[in-house]
């Protein structure tokens, strides 16, 4: 068995792997469907494992080699990829594209803060993000498509090296006004007789009811929504009450908007706001500026 392979290969590899068809890949990378064919084929020869197998619907389906190729050939094309400017102290500079991904629960009360800090510190970053799932941007990252994720550290999958940003706790959330809501804290019992509305991206709403089942107490859950404004909206009225996490900084309007938010005195698990980024390797200096200025605002 041969163990050469080309960075072309992997080029075409990755190619295929997003395109999920060889014609496809070839005509996205330009080139005839017979050399994208051939590249795939000596990569699987120096290797001595098949990356793709056909599916029912005739597309191509990556193996668990080709799953675990592609994490590793994203990180390498994009490593070669930023040597022209490394060389050029390109990886000290603070300029260049950062991609991030952000948990919905998180995103409003971090990114649009974000975005103005770093146009007005770094106006020379081009920062992105996408929002989603905790388990599905961690993916990415680990594949090699973001460059760091903000999620929750009880939502942490393997795969990725976790940066804390804010120590978190869960917190009821009640109208101003609910007879609790001068309470101190909160025992989950204490809510046992009263509906819930619980944010519904999981594994958000199967986190808070196993908090309350670990102490004997079955959560009256009414709504659930995607939509934090919804969620508010819902407890604000005094229909409701909801579980949401809180952090030193989070933005005010998420503790006046006609709510208050009240500790729960139950055991909990620890949790904190991290930023998942790849396993062992050393980041460009404008990522660690950017999570570094992520964690300034999360604790106030």
């Amino acid at each position: 068995m041969s163990s050469e392979f080309t960075l072309r290969q992997l080029e075409y590899f990755v190619a295929v792997l997003d395109a999920g068809s060889v014609t496809e890949a070839a005509k996205r990378s330009r080139i005839s469907q017979a050399a994208a064919s051939m590249a795939i084929a000596q990569l699987e020869k120096a290797l001595g494992v098949d990356l793709f197998v056909r599916s029912r619907s005739k597309r191509l389906v990556p193996t668990a080699a080709g799953t675990a190729l592609g994490g590793r050939a994203r990180r390498i094309l994009g490593e070669v990829a930023e040597i022209p400017g490394s060389v050029r102290g390109g990886w000290e500079e603070l300029r260049g594209r950062v991609s991030l991904g952000c948990m919905i629960a998180i995103s409003p009360r971090l990114m649009p803060r974000l975005l103005a800090e770093t146009a007005a510190r770094w106006p020379e970053i081009e920062l992105e993000f996408v929002e989603g799932a905790a388990e599905e941007l961690q993916r990415s990252v680990a594949d090699g498509e973001l460059d760091a994720a903000f999620v929750y550290s009880l939502q942490a999958v393997p795969g990725v090296d976790l940066v804390t940003i804010a120590e978190s706790r869960p917190h009821i959330m009640l109208a101003n006004g609910h007879p609790l809501a001068t309470r101190p804290s909160l025992r989950f019992a204490d809510l046992a007789e009263e509906d819930a509305v619980l944010f519904d991206v999981p594994p958000s709403a199967e986190r808070v009811t196993s908090m309350f089942q670990a102490v004997g107490v079955e959560p009256r859950v009414r709504w659930r929504s995607v939509v934090a404004e919804n969620i508010r909206g819902i407890v604000a009225s005094g229909r409701a009450y909801s579980v949401t996490n809180v952090w030193e900084g989070m933005d005010e309007n998420f503790r006046t908007a006609g709510v208050v938010l009240v500790p729960i005195s139950d055991p909990l698990p620890s949790n904190s706001v991290v930023a998942a980024v790849p396993p062992g390797l050393r980041r460009p200096r404008r990522v660690d500026a950017i999570i570094g200025a992520a964690r300034e605002i999360a604790a106030g």
